[in-house]
């Protein structure tokens, strides 16, 4: 039980650090992380629900974000938004390090 719970919190710590990076990238434009996003799924539906975990987060807020407020607004919002994913991606790995060596 132990094993499965240190997997758990493993991939959840590294689907959090893909989206700190998928932020990033949406950090430097909107277009640069539309078009990886629309890159990776190639506009299929099944590639979408795949892709959830890994790009899924991080594409909804920043598009939220930047329909409803200006680059400079949305910008800080995203490094928030990446400080606090970078800050649960260190829990989750601790949790899994903690769940590991039980």
């Amino acid at each position: 039980m132990m094993g499965f719970i240190a997997v758990l919190f493993g991939t959840l710590g590294f689907f959090l650090i893909v989206n700190l990076f998928f932020s990033f990238l949406y950090l430097i434009s909107r277009a640069a992380g539309g078009k990886f996003y629309s890159w990776i799924v190639h506009d299929f539906e099944f590639l979408m629900i795949l892709s959830l975990p890994l790009f899924g987060l991080t594409e909804i807020i920043a598009n939220e974000l930047y329909e409803r407020y200006n680059g400079l607004v949305t910008r800080m919002l995203l490094l928030i938004y990446a400080f606090l994913v970078f800050i649960l991606a260190i829990i989750c790995f601790i949790f899994f390090f903690y769940f590991a060596d039980k």
